[in-house]
């Protein structure tokens, strides 16, 4: 036993380094498989997650989802969450930066006894999304602003846009008579992802596939109206004499200065709006609801429902994270589809299952895909930009 036990650690520490062999990951997973040393492989966790920082990349919001990750591995569930026993799948980046812990984890792989190989997705791997976005103007001149580099600025009709030091970008408009009811499009394509800063210095983040149309100047009397398709994460300069205003499709977030995100793809059946900070009011037809800090407002034909949120799930995807919070599969994969730029195809029904955790989107696909495979219930295929989904 004492010599069982001086292997895993042995393996254990080769595989979190990303040292360690197929054959000696396989002979880890064996020796995790024979229930023998549960107690030894969740101290080894428990050390390596208390030891493990944060790369640069990562934002401090890591450090409070590492807290989370490892409460919920660790203590006894409650409710309908309740086990006898915990599950658990770790994946630790040897950058030091992620931790993927799903709730269908290495007790359900590992009881298949098979040796797996996933060399079927390494060796077809994708690579991820990146910086870039397109503005369309009135006159419908379109600009590919991932083509401006570092310390670079052009200007086309009163619209100046600039590469801050900080590598984002800064748009502001110049107002004159001509543009100030110019309608602008920002948007970007799958696998995109882009930060402005609105001429009233309003921020926004625009998420992958997604697109923002506003006023060139969002000068002038009444409200600062943009209209979003897809997912934005504000923070919205404050002006108490112009309310601004957030439209996708029949819903309507007003605020005065806030911070919050909405999700309104439109292949999602809800839109969902988190408010980190502030106070919003959510309209849908003829419903109006008060958003405070902390929830989240799902609207769904016209019908809004609140409910208390971890706003860190929500705003995940701004630090280049994924982050599932009890996720199906089908859902996970139109977020893998707009970041990677991937068509989705469903070769069998897949048995319903939830999944949470975090990885980072600076990886490539295999990396998202291989903790899900392991589950033992989904299995992938990669063929050029198809990703074929199996049970």
């Amino acid at each position: 036993m004492q010599k069982e036990s001086s292997a895993i650690e042995l393996l254990f520490k080769k595989y979190t380094r990303g040292e360690a062999t197929t054959e000696e990951t396989h002979r880890l997973f064996k020796l995790i498989g024979s229930d023998r040393h549960d107690l030894e492989i969740s101290e080894l966790l428990a050390s390596e997650l208390d030891h493990t920082a944060p790369a640069g990349k990562y934002e401090t919001n890591w450090e409070k989802s590492l807290i989370r990750i490892k409460e919920q591995a660790f203590q006894p569930k409650r409710g309908v969450f309740k086990r006898k026993y915990i599950r658990l799948w770790p994946r630790i980046l040897t950058a030091g930066a992620a931790i993927l812990i799903l709730n269908l984890g290495i007790n359900h792989f590992m009881s298949r006894q098979t040796v797996h190989s996933y060399e079927h997705l390494t060796q077809n791997d994708i690579a991820p999304g990146r910086i870039g976005a397109t503005l369309t103007l009135a006159n419908g001149k379109t600009i590919n602003l991932g083509d401006i580099g570092d310390g670079e600025s052009i200007e086309e009709n009163g619209i100046m846009i600039s590469k801050t030091a900080d590598g984002q970008l800064l748009y502001q408009s110049r107002p004159n008579k001509n543009d100030a009811q110019d309608l602008h499009t920002l948007s970007t394509a799958l696998g995109q992802t882009f930060t402005l800063t609105l001429p009233d210095q309003t921020k926004v983040w625009l998420n992958a596939a997604s697109s923002l149309t506003y006023h060139s100047t969002l000068k002038g009397k009444g409200a600062r109206r943009v209209q979003l398709k897809g997912e934005a994460y504000f923070e919205v300069a404050k002006d108490k004499t112009r309310p601004f205003l957030v439209e996708s499709g029949t819903q309507t977030v007003e605020v005065l200065g806030t911070h919050f995100n909405v999700n309104a793809y439109a292949d999602e059946r809800t839109y969902r709006t988190t408010l980190l900070e502030g106070r919003v009011k959510i309209t849908d037809h003829a419903q109006s609801r008060i958003l405070l800090p902390g929830y989240q407002a799902a609207t769904l034909n016209g019908e809004i429902r609140l409910s208390q949120v971890d706003t860190d799930f929500a705003v995940a995807w701004k630090s280049n994270n994924f982050t599932f919070d009890r996720l199906d599969i089908k859902e996970i994969m139109r977020m893998i589809a707009r970041w990677y730029d991937v068509e989705v195809i469903y070769k069998e029904e897949i048995p319903s299952g939830k999944f949470w955790g975090s990885v980072s989107r600076f990886d490539h696909i295999s990396q998202v895909l291989i903790p899900l495979e392991a589950t033992g219930n989904v299995h992938f295929k990669i063929e050029g930009r198809k990703v074929y989904v199996y049970r």
